[in-house]
């Protein structure tokens, strides 16, 4: 058993089975901090999967709490919650999630009455959702940081924008939500953000005195080693969750607006749709061409990404952190990306990353990079060498463990010295 500080990780996302880039971000966060801190995971699951949660939980930190999901109680309380979550959103702005981790899952007496009577030197919240908790962990004497992931409510307008849904509600809603995550921030001791831009934004909402953490997506170089064996005919790709809507769409683009630009140069060219949980209309699409490829979940997907020229990601929305790009980039493909892509992760133009606004600059990109042999070469080792230097393991996470400890050993000093 690890004898370092104790810190609480409250969390309702898994570090398992790492298959989004939230569970990769809370799995090496465990793996770091343990390093450093006795960690204890605190989380919720449903009744049958409490002990095979808790027990692959201590192959990664010292204790599980793990509580009987109420949302997840049965069918019908999932239609219970689910109806009155509805209610509580129209009612506030907030979201289904926010009902049910800061209403049901993480309720204040709730984590007293799970905590018992344990000591705690330091607390780490994943996500906001839970910081009507802080109170009651402050009377304990135990600070608390928030891991944000992402500035919620500009994702949340996102998805608002695409739904029919009333304007005039859309536009409270976010002006509500937005206003009650900001409140939230300055509940907590300190912060943790994901990207550059954001821990700025962050700065002009909580003010100069709040401690706010750089921590962006990382990965582990050992994992993602460089691997770049491009194919012939070649192959330009999307990668990511396809599941997601935003995501989708970002796929459709590149095989309808970017695409057909190289296809009139390197007409046998393929693209390869990388993801899991491809909709129907995107498997209709390999059906209907078979340039097209669409591989679904896939166990070891640096053995397929390997085999790409570029990656493209046409991503729209400023905010959180493309963590599929640096993991692409480990592996020594270039990639071609939009400026709201690459918001505030500091990644270097043409360092390995070509940004470009447009369709056609997205495919003129690509075809230098199939016209020349040399550029291509030489773009590879520099975005792999980018990816050594500022989103390696040690450089992300290991330090943000490191930054904790920081943290929290000076809350103690102050402590002590009142």
């Amino acid at each position: 058993m690890h004898r370092g500080p104790r810190l609480l990780i409250i969390s309702a996302v898994l570090p398992f089975p790492r298959n989004t880039g939230q569970q990769q971000r809370v799995f090496y966060k465990l793996k770091a901090l343990r390093e450093l801190f006795h960690v204890t995971f605190l989380t919720t699951a449903e009744a049958r999967r409490i002990t095979e949660v808790r027990e692959k939980l201590h192959a990664l930190c010292d204790e599980a709490i793990v509580l009987p999901s109420r949302y997840q109680r049965n069918i019908w309380t999932r239609a219970l919650h689910r109806a009155l979550g509805t209610l509580y959103a129209w009612r506030t702005g907030l979201k289904l999630s926010n009902y049910v981790l800061g209403e049901l899952e993480f309720t204040p007496v709730r984590l007293d009455s799970a905590l018992a009577n344990a000591r705690y030197d330091g607390a780490l919240f994943e996500y906001w959702h839970a910081y009507r908790c802080i109170p009651a962990l402050h009377a304990r004497g135990v600070p608390c940081v928030l891991d944000m992931h992402d500035i919620l409510w500009q994702s949340y307008a996102q998805q608002l924008s695409k739904q029919v849904l009333p304007g005039w509600w859309k536009r409270w809603a976010i002006k509500r939500y937005r206003y009650t995550e900001e409140q939230a921030w300055h509940q907590f001791d300190a912060l943790i953000a994901i990207n550059r831009q954001e821990e700025r934004y962050v700065r002009t909402v909580v003010g100069r005195r709040k401690p706010i953490l750089y921590a962006p997506m990382g990965v582990d170089l050992a994992e993602w080693p460089y691997s770049w064996q491009p194919a012939r005919p070649p192959r330009i790709a999307y990668y990511g969750g396809l599941g997601s809507p935003h995501n989708q769409q970002a796929a459709l683009r590149c095989y309808e607006r970017i695409m057909p630009h190289i296809w009139r140069h390197y007409p046998q060219a393929e693209i390869w749709l990388v993801g899991s949980n491809p909709p129907a209309f995107l498997h209709e699409l390999s059906r209907a061409d078979s340039r097209v490829v669409v591989t679904g979940y896939v166990e070891r997907v640096q053995d397929v990404l390997s085999s790409m020229s570029a990656i493209l990601c046409p991503w729209s929305g400023t905010y959180g952190f493309r963590s599929r790009l640096i993991e692409a980039m480990a592996l020594g493909i270039p990639v071609v990306a939009t400026p709201d892509a690459v918001y505030g992760m500091d990644l270097q133009a043409g360092q390995g990353i070509f940004i470009e606004e447009t369709d056609e600059g997205m495919a003129q990109a690509c075809l230098r990079l199939l016209g020349s042999a040399s550029l291509a070469h030489d773009q590879s080792l520099l975005a792999r060498k980018q990816v050594e230097e500022n989103f390696g393991y040690e450089n992300s996470y290991g330090r943000l463990a490191r930054e904790l400890m920081a943290f929290y050993t000076d809350m103690k000093a102050t402590r002590n010295r009142r």
